[in-house]
């Protein structure tokens, strides 16, 4: 059992990145899943436990951030797809004969932050399945998820995705019945 909440934050410095992973846990008894550097000089710090704790640690984090902070997330309740994600990047299994999976959505954003709320929405909204992820690393400091599930829930998840992600959205396509030589394997 994960969680129960999820804490993120994004800094635009690596060195305050840490400041900011310290800052938290001298404040809170969260636990810190990650904090690690990433491509466009990036820093990620997330936090894992107990509602409270979580956020006391992320307010205590973006309190010594300052103009580092990017963009924040805060999810008391992190669906259960949310979890493995955190382990970017990570490959989907094969879906290519999966008949549930008739559509499938890419969002794509301008931080890490926006595709952990925008995936989290999108689980919450319609029974869909995270595939591809991947955060910020090669990527010039953006991230992006793949979906897929029914061509309903991929509509419901994707505007649930569209608005979580709100002004950091940097892309969000729909497929619907994806070629057969894409099928399980969007990104070769």
């Amino acid at each position: 059992m994960r969680g129960p909440a999820l804490g993120v934050l994004e800094l635009a410095s690596i060195a305050r990145g840490v400041v900011v992973a310290d800052a938290g846990l001298k404040r809170a008894p969260a636990v810190l899943l990650h904090s690690r550097a990433v491509s466009g000089g990036k820093h990620l710090v997330m936090f894992e436990g107990g509602v409270a704790e979580v956020e006391e640690a992320i307010a205590a984090g973006a309190g010594v951030a300052g103009d580092a902070l990017i963009d924040r997330t805060w999810l008391p309740a992190a669906d259960d797809q949310v979890w493995p994600m955190l382990g970017a990047p990570v490959a989907p299994p094969d879906w290519t004969a999966e008949p549930s999976a008739e559509a499938v959505a890419i969002v794509e954003t301008q931080t890490v932050c926006a595709a952990i709320r925008a995936a989290d929405a999108a689980c919450k909204v319609a029974e869909v399945a995270v595939r591809d992820v991947r955060f910020a690393v090669d990527l010039a400091g953006k991230a992006y998820f793949t979906l897929t599930g029914t061509l309903d829930a991929i509509e419901a998840a994707a505007g649930a995705a569209r608005d979580a992600a709100d002004q950091r959205l940097a892309g969000l396509e729909v497929i619907a019945q994806p070629a057969a030589d894409l099928r399980g394997r969007l990104f070769r």
